[in-house]
């Protein structure tokens, strides 16, 4: 017979009812059976020598495992590499302390490994249980991956939101402030005669409101998202001319080049956001490698992607961030892929790259990225980077490709 043994805390707590130990004995009532075999969260029962003695079966669903399989194996294998000491740590601190459970809003959610190397969050509650005079504990398993996915989503979701009505409203005044420079530049010029220094100073002018000018509709194009106009592009053609139009901008000891398909990769988007797009990540490739070299490759192709992938995607077993690719379909895309073998990044700036603003370098202006995150979710694609510290970066946009026959521009 299973029993839950309760006592009563005294002082203020007194009158309260607190779990103390599960004694489990020789029979074991049906009704408690059925409660943690249907469990939605997974039930891992551990020995004193940290070894699995019984899975129920949300946690064999959880964690990809029979309970055939894990009975006898170290609780370990259910943690990612770098956090068994720590994890062991706890586990004997639990074992030696422990007189009542520990809860799962105690701490926040941890990671876990599934039996195929996959790792997710998890909320763990600690049940110490009694049986047989050996103690062992009753690990409560939730997987809570994807609550924090769309937790995320939505937290980035409103920040975008808030950046966005931002941007509009500096991007307005800022375009009136700029087009009165440019402007009296121009008049200036014309006025200025045969004066070389003057004429000099003039024309840095002129140049410094044509840049601002363009960081406007930077700002602008982010603000408005989905304001695009769609045309036939072939995004073979569109990178071989931005990198070139760019060669000059790359830094001594980087080597760029474009790996292209031998047929146009056509896609239906606006012109002037594609070529964006590519320049944002040539450039940002390019200052990745400044001062330490390296290679930089473009290319552009078909990509036929299942469904298979998408769901692996949204599962988290992709490697990187990918944002967007929840509301892609099964289909035929455009991809634009900049790898660069520069400096990467680490996870925390992995997660605030495409934030608008952000940025790692002493002159960003932090809008690069966030434009490709805002020219491809206009256009129904996705955005996913790969990077780790000394290993490089890989950017890759998916554009829906346009249907076979349409015309090249």
């Amino acid at each position: 017979m299973v029993t839950l043994r309760t006592y009563h805390a005294g002082g203020h707590g007194e009158g309260i009812a607190m779990a103390h130990y599960v004694h489990v004995g020789k029979s074991t009532a049906s009704w408690q059976e059925a409660v943690v075999a249907g469990a939605p969260d997974g039930v891992v029962l551990v020995g004193g020598d940290g070894r699995i003695l019984a899975l129920n079966p949300a946690a064999e669903q959880i964690f990809g495992l029979t309970a055939g399989e894990a009975r006898g194996r170290s609780v370990q294998e259910l943690v990612p590499w770098r956090l068994r000491k720590q994890h062991a740590a706890v586990m004997a601190e639990f074992f030696a302390t422990a007189v009542s459970p520990r809860g799962m809003q105690e701490r926040a959610p941890v990671p876990a490994v599934r039996a195929n190397g996959e790792e997710f969050m998890a909320e763990i509650a600690l049940i110490p249980v009694e049986a047989g005079g050996e103690r062992q504990v009753a690990c409560i398993v939730r997987d809570v991956t994807d609550q924090l996915r769309m937790q995320a989503a939505l937290a980035r979701g409103e920040r975008l939101e808030s950046l966005r009505v931002l941007s509009a409203g500096l991007a307005h005044d800022l375009n009136n402030i700029l087009a009165a420079v440019t402007g009296n530049a121009e008049v200036a010029l014309q006025l200025s005669g045969e004066d070389s220094l003057l004429r000099e100073a003039l024309e840095d002018i002129r140049e410094a409101g044509r840049r601002g000018a363009a960081m406007v509709q930077q700002m602008l194009r982010f603000a408005r998202g989905g304001e695009l106009t769609c045309e036939p592009v072939d995004l073979a053609a569109a990178a071989r001319e931005t990198l070139q139009m760019l060669r000059g901008t790359i830094g001594a000891g980087v080597t760029a080049r474009a790996e292209l398909p031998d047929s146009p990769v056509m896609v239906m988007a606006d012109p002037v956001a594609v070529r964006q797009v590519l320049m944002n990540l040539i450039i940002n490739a390019a200052e990745a490698m400044e001062g330490c070299g390296g290679t930089m490759v473009v290319r552009p192709a078909l990509r036929a992607v299942t469904l298979e992938e998408l769901t692996r995607c949204l599962k988290g077993i992709c490697k990187g961030i990918c944002i967007g690719c929840g509301a892609l379909q099964p289909g035929t895309y455009a991809l634009i892929e900049v790898s660069d073998t520069g400096r990467g990044m680490d996870a925390a700036t992995r997660e605030r790259i495409f934030e608008p603003f952000f940025s790692t370098k002493f002159q960003g202006r932090g809008l690069g990225l966030a434009a490709v995150l805002g020219v491809a979710e206009a256009h129904g694609g996705a955005v996913s980077v790969e990077s780790e510290p000394g290993e490089g970066t890989t950017f890759r946009v998916l554009l829906p490709a346009a249907e076979q026959g349409a015309p090249a521009p």
